[in-house]
């Protein structure tokens, strides 16, 4: 659902299409134990800027939040960009984009031998940098991005056998940014439905 059109010009001399960007992103993760404990924090900023000979990112280059190790109460390449709003008649679901701002936050407990208890909160979304992509409210304005955050909480279950950690988590919508606004914050506006809950099962922690 992706306006592609100029997606690159051909090279001058070889003649052949290439892409030109500049991307980098950087991530900070940070931990605390007390007793059998544990408050982990982690902070991801990215952004990819094509130049030049392209206008938009290489597909395999760009940003995607959602899923097991990302924001949990969405599933992978379901969110944003921005505030965009996929058509529900839309089924090919791959949401990606320049510019990726998250956070999270979980916090660890032990229950009982291996079982391991996690309650967790996500913050963040992905956004675009020019009009070249046609999705409708999805570039990134800094007087605009804060009310775009996307936010899910929850709680998952672990089982830690030293040398592998499966996981079970379920997440919660919490803030919808492709709702209209004012009506974003999904406990102050109306009751969940079943679309707000996601499951992820996967090996190892999260971050």
């Amino acid at each position: 659902n992706q306006d592609t059109t100029d997606y690159y010009y051909k090279a001058p001399i070889v003649n052949e299409p290439f892409a030109q960007f500049f991307k980098s992103d950087i991530e900070f993760r940070f931990s605390h134990k007390e007793n059998n404990e544990q408050y982990v924090y982690r902070l991801f900023v990215g952004a990819g800027f094509p130049y030049g000979n392209s206008h938009l990112l290489p597909f395999s280059e760009k940003y995607y939040v959602g899923g097991a190790n990302s924001i949990r109460a969405w599933q992978a390449r379901t969110l944003g960009p921005g505030e965009y709003f996929k058509p529900e008649t839309f089924k090919y679901i791959n949401q990606t984009a320049d510019i990726r701002l998250e956070t999270n936050f979980e916090y660890r407990f032990k229950i009982i031998s291996v079982l391991e208890g996690a309650g967790f909160i996500d913050v963040g979304n992905i956004w675009n940098i020019n009009s070249y992509d046609s999705r409708v409210g999805g570039i990134f304005f800094i007087d605009k991005f804060y009310k775009q955050l996307a936010i899910g909480t929850g709680l998952g279950l672990r089982v830690n056998v030293s040398f592998f950690i499966l996981r079970l988590d379920f997440g919660l919508k919490i803030v919808d940014p492709s709702l209209p606004e004012g009506s974003r914050f999904i406990p102050d506006t109306r009751a969940f439905k079943w679309s707000d809950f996601n499951t992820n099962f996967a090996f190892g922690y999260p971050f």
